[in-house]
Parts: C-alpha cells; structure tokens; sequence
C-alpha cells in the first residue's frame, strides 16, 4: 500500500517507483554540488561591485555629499 493518497483518475507525478527521498535527492542535487568556474567568476564580479559601493558609501560619508557635485543653491536658475 502507498504511504500516501493517490487519486485513482490522476496519473502519477512521478514515475519509476521513486520515493520522497529520491524525488528530494534529485532536487537537490544542483544546489548541493560543487560551484563551477561560471558561477566563481560572476561571483568574482558582484563581490568586486559591492565593494566598490561600500567604498563610495564610506566616501560619501568621510568627505559630504558635496562629491556628488550637486552645488546650485535653494532658489537660483
């Protein structure tokens, strides 16, 4: 008998006599696995942007918001 309830009008979801442990198995198998070189090297990249943005935030914060270049005065064209 089945662990679990199938309708008798519904054909399975999953075929070749798998259990809930092999179907999670399959799953997860991707994530689990090791990274490759693709993923190390977008990896690279973003960690590379975010710590370029780090570093103009700390900019920003030790020297004012004056580096923006934003100098025209309240009220003139």
């Amino acid at each position: 008998m089945a662990s679990h309830y199938e309708a008798p009008i519904r054909r399975p979801l999953v075929t070749g006599e798998k259990s809930y442990h092999d179907v999670s198995v399959d799953v997860a198998a991707p994530v689990e696995g090791q990274a490759n070189k693709q993923w190390w090297i977008v990896f690279s990249i973003s960690l590379a942007a975010f710590l370029w943005g780090i570093g103009c935030i700390i900019y920003t914060i030790s020297t004012g918001i004056g580096t923006w270049g934003l100098n025209k005065t309240v009220g003139w064209a």
